[in-house]
């Protein structure tokens, strides 16, 4: 666990670097501008949304690692809430993404995979965190 929670902020950061891609003055104007090919209303609020979601993510992850080796006792509660957070907004985007013709084109098995690898990963850890006795005796301050 403690090798995902200290590259959770790391994966989450490139997340952001490649969400700026779109905000280039080309590629924005391409994607927010009435009449072009890739013009799609919902592409700029979701460009947009992506990186401010993204971040909030990025602080919440930064402060997971704090609770993590504080050995905090809301450490578990946190990071069961991060997990279902992180797949519900995964699910979001991708749903949005595919609403979008010029996104939706380009979605290939990655989106969906990241998808399932998120399900995969809060399947495993949630009932983890509520049910060790490793995780009630290591969180305890």
């Amino acid at each position: 666990m403690a090798v995902g929670v200290c590259l959770t902020p790391i994966r989450i950061a490139a997340e952001i670097v490649r969400g700026l891609r779109p905000l280039e003055p080309t590629t924005w104007h391409a994607v927010t501008t009435p009449g072009t090919r890739a013009y799609h209303p919902l592409f700029g609020p979701l460009i947009v949304g992506e990186l401010v979601v993204n971040a909030a993510l990025l602080i919440w992850a930064g402060v997971l690692v704090y609770l993590f080796f504080a050995r905090r006792r809301i450490f578990p509660v946190a990071m069961i809430a991060f997990m279902i957070t992180r797949v519900a907004v995964q699910a979001v985007d991708v749903g949005l993404a595919s609403i979008i013709p010029a996104a939706a084109a380009r979605m290939g098995p990655a989106a969906y995979g990241g998808l399932a690898a998120g399900v995969l990963v809060a399947l495993i850890w949630v009932p983890y965190l509520i049910k060790s006795r490793r995780v009630e005796a290591t969180f305890v301050r």
